[in-house]
């Protein structure tokens, strides 16, 4: 019969196997079923501006990584030529108005000759019903009543193409107006000028990128977490994220991609589908991005740099009950 000094290495065997197995369990579980992931990316979005107008940059009022808010002027294009065609464009809306108070006024006077030639060809049609004048002088004051009458409708035609005139000058002097002041380039958001190329003396053309602003209220984490993964992540779960560099913050679960790319699923002629004839026994799991939102009350937002690595733990709702 063994004594207890022959069976001990036997049970630490046995204990050695037993810790290795529950080892590799939960070494198993958190690799394939834990919901986390080492790629993930600090994200921010980046507005891309451009001229309205062209012309030549007089002042650049940005540097390379500088901080702007909402509102600041960042660069002013030469308004030169701008000021002077809203100059032209006041005048001609003044010419406008002019020539339809003209119009107006035309109106006015046909009107009262319209008025005075109708109630003289009522007086010689009493007259000549009592023979009074001859059928002629008759006709003649009906005749100047017709030509009273169609001067002023060529008053009112005259009126409503002055009117149109005048909405057009105010058009092209609210175009004018629009131009002159997208000569000065405003920041539409609070963030860091990135990448900074343009200088004062370029000249700017329309629609062509001038600087890119990355959004400093809009960091977020994108993390591409396996398939098999996306059970056990819900909206509203708890994160916890380490970025490369060391920093640790918490974050939540904001929302989860309905959707990537099929790689085997291209179209073919006549847009029948293309299947890879090959079939590779071993699948891995595909990547569904995860958005996640940064906590608010992070201190270290602004030292955030987009682009960088970032690894993401995600606390599942029941370890949540449990910690509570």
């Amino acid at each position: 019969m063994k004594g207890p000094r022959q069976a001990l290495p036997t049970l630490i065997t046995l204990a050695v196997v037993a810790l290795a197995l529950v080892l590799g369990y939960y070494a198993w579980t958190y690799y394939t079923r834990a919901p986390w992931t080492r790629d993930a990316r600090v994200r921010a979005d980046v507005v891309t501006l451009a001229a309205d107008v062209a012309g030549r940059i007089v002042e650049l009022r940005v540097q390379d990584n500088q901080h702007v808010n909402k509102g600041d002027l960042l660069l002013e294009i030469d308004p030169a030529r701008y000021e002077l065609a809203m100059e032209r464009a006041n005048r001609a809306v003044e010419v406008a108005r002019a020539a339809l108070g003209q119009s107006r006024a035309a109106i006015i006077a046909s009107q009262a000759l319209l008025r005075q030639r109708q109630s003289e060809e009522v007086r010689r049609r009493e007259l000549k019903a009592r023979s009074a004048i001859s059928k002629e002088e008759w006709e003649q004051a009906n005749t100047d009543a017709s030509v009273a009458q169609a001067q002023l409708l060529r008053e009112e035609a005259n009126l409503g193409l002055a009117q149109a005139n005048v909405s057009l000058a105010e058009a092209a002097q609210h175009q004018a107006q629009l131009d002159l002041e997208r000569t000065r380039v405003f920041a539409p958001v609070n963030g860091y000028v990135t990448n900074l190329l343009t200088r004062a003396g370029d000249y700017a053309t329309t629609a062509r990128p001038l600087l890119a602003l990355v959004d400093s209220d809009s960091f977020y984490i994108s993390g591409y977490f396996e398939e098999t993964k996306l059970p056990r992540i819900h909206e509203g779960d708890s994160v916890r994220v380490q970025l490369m560099s060391g920093e640790r913050f918490d974050g939540r679960v904001a929302s989860i991609a309905f959707a990537i790319s099929d790689r085997e699923n291209t179209p073919g002629s006549r847009l029948l589908a293309n299947i890879n004839p090959s079939y590779t026994w071993v699948k891995l799991a595909q990547r569904i991005p995860v958005r996640i939102a940064i906590d608010p009350q992070y201190q270290g937002r602004d030292r955030l740099r987009a682009g960088t690595t970032a690894t993401v733990s995600v606390v599942e709702s029941a370890d949540l009950e449990v910690v509570r």
